[in-house]
């Protein structure tokens, strides 16, 4: 008796196991801009795009540099977020939606305002046309799970962008409230710029601790730091590290001697840039500068710490904690939308940096 398998039914065996395993495989969630899977609210809401402008158009373009899906990747579902800044409960309209997606050679900044040549080859039908309704937000009696909700895709999507950026198209046939825009807000993202703060600084002769802090920023907005609680009308100077993190403290008794130990250095070592100044009656003082408009300094550390001169400290100088800001990036992604029948509507207006917080679920 023969017991050797066939090449047919070891090849047949094999596609199955494939199949079992792909499909055993965990799915992933990817957020679009990806630095947002760590911040749990946007500071912005998107009132009805993309999903409840009425009967209509949207088609939203993703740059991939904020994209974290593996190539190879299927994507199985796309979704969004509730904006937990709003309060009141807002329900979803039944209406007759596709879903379509694609690839473009164009990018968030040279996207065009028609949308079919915004497609690098042809548009992959990924949902419907059929039957959806949007679950309600923030519905206390039905919570969303973590806020969110997905649209399951009826024809899963290969992630291979071969150097291209990404194209989800949302075109909305008909409504059950006559075809009308609605709010259903929407989480949205905007530049997202963390601040680190060291350990507190020293004690000067007043009694109190200069404090020094950092606002938010992004290319093209300033960079802006601050200190408060300093001595009054005492010369200040703010040094500032630029693409270097904090460093831990150090003592710096070597270049001020007779300083006290609860004074540390908290910037690298290296190049600094100085700004001068002096405090108000009040110890405080603020300073500024422009970081140029370009995304090149997106996502870039900037350290800081303050130093002032306290003739009745030890060693006649105090200094402040140190502060880090990482500059943020506008959301790399645009939105084109217009009202209307989708078979009938060509073009649209853009909105530039406007990004919905969007998941992608794939595997």
């Amino acid at each position: 008796m023969n017991n050797q398998r066939t090449p047919v039914s070891f090849l047949s065996a094999a596609a199955a196991l494939l199949v079992v395993t792909h499909a055993a495989r965990a799915q992933t969630v990817t957020i679009f801009p990806d630095e947002y899977a760590a911040v749990p609210e946007g500071p912005l809401n998107s009132p009805n795009l993309p999903l409840a402008r009425g009967t209509s158009r949207v088609m939203c373009l993703y740059d991939l540099v904020d994209l974290a899906i593996p190539v190879g990747d299927q994507i199985t579902k796309v979704g969004f977020r509730e904006d937990g800044q709003i309060s009141s409960v807002e329900a979803g309209v039944a209406m007759q939606l596709e879903i379509r997606m694609g690839w473009s050679t164009a990018d968030h900044q040279t996207m065009s305002s028609n949308f079919d040549n915004n497609y690098d080859g042809s548009p992959v039908t990924v949902f419907g046309p059929a039957l959806y309704t949007p679950p309600t937000l923030r519905d206390p009696a039905n919570p969303l799970p973590n806020g969110e909700f997905f649209i399951d895709l009826t024809t899963p999507f290969p992630f291979q962008p071969n150097g291209r950026n990404l194209i989800v198209e949302y075109r909305v046939y008909g409504t059950a409230n006559g075809g009308a825009q609605y709010n259903y807000r929407l989480d949205r993202a905007d530049y997202y710029s963390p601040v680190t703060y060291g350990p507190a600084g020293c004690q000067h002769s007043g009694g109190s601790v200069p404090n020094h802090t950092l606002q938010p920023t992004r290319p093209g907005l300033p960079w802006v730091g601050a200190v408060t609680s300093g001595p009054s009308n005492a010369p200040a100077f703010a040094a500032i590290a630029i693409d270097a993190n904090l460093a831990q403290p150090y003592p710096i008794g070597s270049l001020f001697p007779g300083i006290s130990q609860s004074c540390t250095g908290q910037l690298p070592v290296g190049s600094l840039v100085v700004l001068s100044g002096t405090t108000n009656n009040s110890g405080g003082k603020t300073w500024s500068f422009q970081i140029p408009n370009d995304n090149a300094f997106a996502d870039l550390p900037i350290s800081s710490q303050v130093l002032m001169l306290d003739f009745f400290s030890p060693g006649q100088v105090v200094v402040s904690n140190g502060a880090e800001v990482l500059t943020g990036a506008r959301p790399r992604s645009t939105v084109l939308s217009a009202p209307g029948a989708p078979a009938n509507v060509t073009t649209g207006s853009q909105l530039l940096y406007y990004c919905p917080v969007a998941l992608f679920a794939h595997q």
